[in-house]
Parts: C-alpha cells; structure tokens; sequence
C-alpha cells in the first residue's frame, strides 16, 4: 500500500521516517491534520512516526515543504529547528558526553549522526582562518528544500552557539542555504546567502575549534537562558516564551497561553492584576519586532509583516499605525533620520 516504506537501509538516499516528527508535532499543536497530510502522501499517517521504517530523501523534502504550506507559514522549518531539544537527539547528546572542544564536539557529531541518514553526510573542513560546518545531500533534487535548509540552519546554529560560549559572534558566521527567503530577516546578523540544492554550509573562525566548552552549561544551555537573561517577572516570562513564536500567523491567546504553560483563564487572571492582556503583550512584541526589522534591514514591508505573523501587508500596516501612530514607512524613515 506505502509505496514510499522499506524496512532498512539500500543504495538509495533514505531518511528515518521519524525524521519528521518534529514538524509533525508542530503541525497538531497547531491543530492542523498532520496524519491527513502524511497519507496524502502515501506515507503511515501515525503520528509520532515511526523509526523503524525508511523513506526516500526526496519524499521527506517534498513532505516538509507541504507542512509550511499546511501551516500557512514560511519560517516554520527554522522555528522548528531553533526550538529543538538539542539533547533529545542520540549523535548530539553522545558527542556533548565525550568532547572536550568545538571542533572535537563538531567531529564527534557528525561520525555519530552516520547511521541516522543515508541521504545526508555532514562534514567540517577547514581552510586557513576559516572552517565549514555542514551537511551535503546524496540526492541531486529538481527543487528548493527550503524547509529542510531552515529547519538545519536552524539547530546547527544553536549547536555551534552553544558550543562556542562567549567566543560565538554572529557576524562572522557566512551561512549558505537553498533559500534565503525560508530564514526569518530577524537573522540579519547571520550573513545568509543562496547557495544551491546539495545542502547548507555555516563558515565561521577557525579559531573556535580550538575553544573548550563546558558540557553541563552546553547541556542546559538549549533550554535555560545565561543568568543575566532570566526573566524577573511574569510578563518578562511570557516575552520569553513567546518571543520565537511571534512570527506565526495562527498565534492565538489559546496557543500562546499553552507556550506559557498556562491555561488561558488562568493567565488572564493573572496578566489582569497588573494592568494587561495577553493579546496586549503578543502585540507589544509584534511592535517591537517590526521595528527592529524596519530600522536595522531593508525588507520589503510584506517581508516585515511575515516576520510579525501577519499574511496581509496591508492589515499589517494598519496595526503597526495603530500600535505606533505611524505607518511602517513612516516609522523607518523617521527612526533612522
């Protein structure tokens, strides 16, 4: 019936099918049918998917390009990859237990994710002054694997971030990927260029190979912000829990209540007593995002709107007027004079 199953590994480029399951579960906290777009496909429409069975590369790429469309949004693979769990995947947490700095780190890695993939093999190369972190594809592909570009810059930054501590400057990072357009212009620090469909490449120092990192802050790292960043308040928690979800277009009070941990009546109560809504706040950073991105970039007004979770530039405008009392063209202009 599954055209696209096989039990084990061959000669073609293959994926664990519960490679996906990060989008899948994205997908049904955003109550969107993941189980009717996986047997769309031909594909287990179970989910969590299984990881006893493989599917081509090329099916994978196809599906995670389907479940932005399904969620109607275009940065879903690098929010994704951004929020994941570093220590939950076996070739990252046994290369964290054994190296001793970034580049031991980086090399362990990528031996340990071997067997995860036949469709991929990652590599670190170094060239004087700089090096290359990446992945590179077995499979030549006719289209963009936007998603799945995104969804890997997306949690290899983080891995080198966390890796690197202090040393980490993100400026000096060049990152090549299938698609620009896929990555949030909230990256503009990341200098993100197009490069083609055989993977993405993250160049950085050289220097930062040779760093040692401390593997319990690397560990704790992914989910608990550096002292100085820890929130002090409730509102200053919720900022915080939300703020990598501000681009999504469905990011209603419910959904941002759950992100929070909260039930909605609950947090209402709570946001009441001093003074605000959560509605307020999911605003307030909307604002405060699009701003940033009008003053420090130069994306079109409908790229700004992306970024901010509205998929109509022109309803966009009129919040952003009704937040600031000036239009996004007005505040840049204005701002940067």
């Amino acid at each position: 019936m599954h055209s696209h199953l096989t039990s084990s590994s061959s000669n073609l480029p293959l994926i664990r099918l519960s490679a996906i399951n990060p989008f899948l579960l994205e997908l049904a906290r955003r109550k969107v049918d993941a189980g009717a777009l996986l047997r769309k496909m031909g594909l287990p429409g179970k989910v969590p998917a299984s990881g006893e069975v493989f599917i081509p590369a090329r099916t994978i790429y196809q599906f995670l390009e389907k479940t932005a469309d399904a969620a109607n949004d275009l940065y879903l693979g690098f929010s994704i990859g951004q929020n994941l769990d570093l220590q939950d995947w076996e070739p990252i947490a046994h290369a964290v237990a054994e190296a001793e700095t970034v580049g031991d780190l980086l090399n362990r890695f990528i031996i340990n994710a071997l067997d995860h993939s036949s469709s991929t093999r990652y590599f670190l190369r170094t060239e004087g002054d700089r090096s290359t972190f990446g992945l590179k594809r077995t499979t030549d592909l006719s289209f963009a694997p936007a998603q799945n570009d995104a969804f890997y810059l997306g949690f290899l930054t983080r891995l080198l971030m966390h890796s690197t501590g202090a040393s980490w400057d993100a400026p000096s990072v060049l990152v090549k990927v299938a698609d620009p357009d896929a990555v949030p212009p909230m990256l503009e620090p990341l200098r993100i260029v197009k490069g083609d469909y055989r993977g993405i490449q993250l160049s950085f120092p050289t220097e930062w190979q040779f760093e040692p990192f401390e593997k319990t802050a690397f560990q704790t790292g992914n989910r608990i912000p550096a002292a100085s960043q820890l929130p002090g308040s409730l509102i200053d928690s919720i900022h915080h829990a939300l703020s990598p979800h501000i681009h999504e277009s469905n990011l209603t009070v419910d959904r941002a209540a759950g992100i929070c941990g909260f039930t909605r009546r609950r947090l209402a109560r709570d946001l009441r007593q001093r003074g605000t809504t959560l509605a307020k706040e999911i605003a307030h950073l909307r604002a405060m995002r699009a701003g940033k991105v009008l003053v420090e970039s130069d994306c079109r007004i409908s790229e700004v709107a992306l970024c901010v979770g509205f998929l109509d530039p022109t309803v966009f405008s009129r919040a952003f007027k009704n937040w600031t009392g000036q239009s996004p063209q007005e505040y840049r202009k204005n701002t940067r004079t």
